[in-house]
């Protein structure tokens, strides 16, 4: 029976793993807090995300309130919270 997927060479699995590892972590970062959003998926449906505003290492530093209907939603609001809560410091 023959393969139904493409072979790949050993040249083009390196040449994958090195663009991936030199693309950016997809985090919304200030590099000058050392915060970032994290989404969370803890909540029963229909609202099932939320946002956590967290430090490299530790506990968070602030919790979304609302839930969120989409991973999107909850990402969006996240970010806008980071920056008006560095704006507050």
């Amino acid at each position: 029976m023959p393969l139904t997927y493409p072979r790949y060479e050993a040249r083009d699995f390196e040449r994958r793993w090195q663009t991936r590892l030199n693309t950016p972590p997809r985090r919304t970062t200030n590099s000058a807090s050392g915060l970032h959003v994290e989404v969370t998926h803890r909540f029963p449906a229909p609202n099932r995300y939320g946002w956590e505003l967290r430090p490299a290492a530790g506990l968070s530093v602030e919790e979304s309130r609302v839930q969120f209907s989409s991973w999107e939603e909850a990402s969006q609001a996240g970010k806008l919270a980071l920056t008006q809560f560095l704006q507050l410091r």
